[in-house]
């Protein structure tokens, strides 16, 4: 079972992890919509297997806490320090149709906590997390190579087939003092349902280029953040999953003078790391349970998007595209006071 997962995370808080869809449970996994389906599935593969198929869900993550960064490039404030709130939740979406949906393993030996695993597959395609959820044909032969037990084990299905992964983020954003605000995040640990615990810190910094520029055109800003998230499993003891990193961003707008709609757009460098430990586990238990690390990284460093705000009064709507390896759709709705 994942006893931790380590992402890089930007300026996003997730309180809610919704990756939409259902499957049919399988004889040895547990509920698809319970967030230990992932543990379940890892409980029976190791070293490269493990890699193609959970490197969708690092993609995913990556990709929507990364996204929702900004709705305006206004900082204001200039050189009088002011006060602006901002108070909204975005939804990101992000798109898996360049994600592996299933690959075809290579039988390798493992060693962990200083053992030798065989692993010894059947040579056939097989789903990632987010393929499909019909149980494969394909099985694997373990061989414990210290005592000479094997075992077959029926290989893992997808935990979702879906086109696109969502999660809901919350956000809070304060300034303005000389041209800078700052946004926060922040969830003690609360227990969601069957998706287990979420606890969420972070922080973000942006400041004002364009008020260095007389009569610019359009609002230019640079902004940097820090996003720390755990997620821990209702039926394990220690966090499924803990993400921490960060994403810089260009970012420039333009209001229209006569109707409240702003455009905006930027460049964004941003990373996202993931270290997995998992107990292998296989499920007649004639190997015993072994530690197994992994450490990944998702696919997206780079991304450009394009968005629109309209303000009615208070409120606050956006809507953007992120073209990125995983491309994202994000939408946002938020009071500005």
């Amino acid at each position: 079972m994942i006893r931790r997962l380590q992402p890089l995370v930007v300026f996003l808080l997730v309180v809610t992890v919704g990756i939409a869809g259902t499957a049919p449970a399988q004889a040895q996994f547990r509920d698809v919509n319970s967030l230990d389906e992932l543990s379940g599935a890892l409980e029976v593969v190791a070293g490269q297997y493990t890699d193609n198929y959970v490197q969708p869900v690092s993609d995913a993550f990556g990709a929507g806490m990364n996204s929702a960064m900004f709705r305006t490039a206004d900082a204001g404030g200039g050189i009088i320090p002011g006060i602006d709130i901002y108070v909204g939740v975005s939804v990101t979406g992000a798109l898996m149709a360049s994600s592996n949906r299933s690959f075809i393993p290579q039988d390798e030996t493992v060693v962990v906590d200083g053992r030798e695993l065989r692993f010894d597959y059947s040579g056939t395609d097989v789903p990632t997390a987010f393929g499909s959820t019909n149980t494969p044909q394909a099985t694997v032969d373990i061989t414990d190579v210290n005592t000479g037990a094997t075992q077959t084990v029926q290989l893992p299905p997808g935990v979702v087939d879906t086109p696109v992964a969502p999660l809901i983020i919350p956000q809070v954003g304060a300034g303005t003092v000389f041209g800078t605000d700052v946004m926060m995040r922040y969830l003690p640990r609360t227990r969601l349902k069957s998706y287990g615990t979420i606890g969420v810190f972070g922080i973000g910094i942006r400041h004002s280029i364009s008020q260095y520029i007389p009569m610019s055109p359009v609002d230019i800003a640079v902004q940097g953040a820090y996003n720390s998230v755990s997620l821990e499993d209702n039926n394990l003891e220690g966090d499924v999953l803990d993400a921490s990193g960060y994403a810089f961003n260009l970012q420039a707008s333009k209001s229209l003078p006569v109707l409240p709609v702003t455009f905006y757009g930027g460049l964004q460098y941003e990373t996202f790391d993931a270290s997995y430990a998992y107990t292998y586990a296989p499920p007649n238990g004639s190997i015993d349970p072994v530690t197994v690390n992994l450490d990944q990284q998702a696919t997206n460093k780079f991304r450009g998007l394009a968005g629109v705000t309209i303000t009615l009064a208070v409120v606050r709507i956006n809507a953007d595209y992120s073209l990125s390896a995983n491309d994202v759709v994000t939408l946002g709705i938020g009071v500005q006071i």
